[in-house]
């Protein structure tokens, strides 16, 4: 893990190199951190795209502090490699120092110091006789302990220089699992865009249709309020707030603004939607004339009635509906069945209620 190979010692003559590290090691950890709060944020588009570039970010500088300390153990390599190439040739000439010692030695035979101080004529000064035995025994006394002094310098480097060719084995698998992160995220970044791209477009597609659909009946409801004009025994809008509910469920898009959290996208929906079982009964809300009963693209089955003072109420996605233009209804009488939703998972009751051709919210009408 990178972990335990971020605590390498790279030697005091890396003071400045680690001290970048330390800095990219920094931001990284100041990436995690806002990582954390965006992961902790409602989830939209837009942080989904920033979790992304943020975790881009991170492998990005992983990468760059696992290819640095590659090239530090590189560089180490080859420091060890030169002290092994000047070590060589120390150690070859003491060993050819000392087998030449030795074969003098050996041709000298059993107790060669000693016969070395017995040869000497009487006319030599005994002392100086004792002082070069002294030196050729401390001689050849240093020259064993530099040879091995030499050689063990030698397996130490060389001990060293397994480990470090280790390290940098690890490393290197770092570094390339690094790389292969940083394809990764990128990839899922190109992936994510043009997801985005896609889902964005389709966004603006459904916009444009619920604003074509409603534009559409909006004409309608014009067009057939020309003809409308009927009279009520009773002023619908003198009983706002207290009208019967056209079926029974439970309100799953209500009327107004709505926010499309994961494209930050809003529309404005005209009525509400009710869901409820398919082929329940949807009762009028008022008595008045149906002005239409038909299908309508964006709608359905749709039936349109008039209440009178140019107020309306607008029943979609019905199953076939049950009465006909200029039938007179009656409050509470059923006019159709809920039709299915697209997923027929359940069905759903669009409605809305206009006045002078401008949508009102229809939970302020009902009880």
């Amino acid at each position: 893990m990178i972990v335990a190979l971020l605590t390498i010692t790279l030697g005091h003559s890396q003071t400045s190199r680690n001290a970048d590290l330390d800095r990219i090691r920094g931001e990284i950890s100041k990436l995690r951190s806002r990582l954390g709060d965006v992961r902790a944020q409602t989830q939209t588009a837009e942080r989904e795209l920033e979790e992304v570039d943020l975790e881009l970010g991170i492998r990005t500088r992983e990468l760059e502090i696992a290819t640095r300390m590659e090239a530090d153990l590189v560089q180490q390599l080859h420091e060890i490699e030169n002290e092994i190439a000047g070590l060589a040739p120390r150690i070859a000439q003491q060993k050819e120092f000392l087998a030449r010692r030795l074969s003098a030695l050996y041709r000298l035979g059993a107790l060669t110091y000693m016969r070395v101080l017995l040869s000497i004529d009487d006319r030599q000064d005994p002392l100086q006789a004792m002082s070069m035995l002294s030196y050729l025994v401390s001689r050849d006394s240093r020259a064993i302990t530099r040879f091995q002094t030499t050689r063990e310098q030698l397996r130490l480097r060389y001990a060293d220089l397994a480990d470090r060719q280790r390290r940098l084995r690890q490393m290197q698998s770092v570094v390339e699992q690094r790389r292969r992160e940083v394809a990764a995220t990128r990839a899922q970044k190109q992936t994510l865009l043009a997801s985005l791209r896609l889902q964005g477009s389709e966004s603006e597609k459904q916009l444009s249709e619920l604003e074509e659909k409603a534009k559409r009946l909006e004409r309608l409801i014009e067009l057939l309020s020309q003809k409308a004009g009927i009279s009520a025994a009773t002023d619908i809008r003198s009983v706002q707030g207290a009208l019967n509910w056209p079926v029974d469920g439970k309100v799953v898009e209500h009327f107004g603004v709505q926010r499309n959290v994961k494209f930050s996208t809003v529309t404005f929906n005209n009525g509400i939607k009710i869901a409820a079982p398919a082929g329940a009964e949807v009762r009028a809300i008022f008595p008045g004339t149906v002005l239409f009963a038909q299908w309508f693209k964006g709608y359905g089955n749709l039936i349109i009635l008039d209440h009178g003072n140019r107020v309306f109420s607008l029943y979609g996605n019905l199953k076939s509906p049950g009465v006909a233009v200029g039938d007179r209804i009656d409050a509470g009488q059923a006019i159709a069945g809920v039709g299915e939703a697209e997923d027929a998972q359940f069905g759903y009751l669009y409605f809305e209620i206009r006045q002078d051709n401008k949508p009102e919210d229809p939970q302020a009408w009902l009880r």
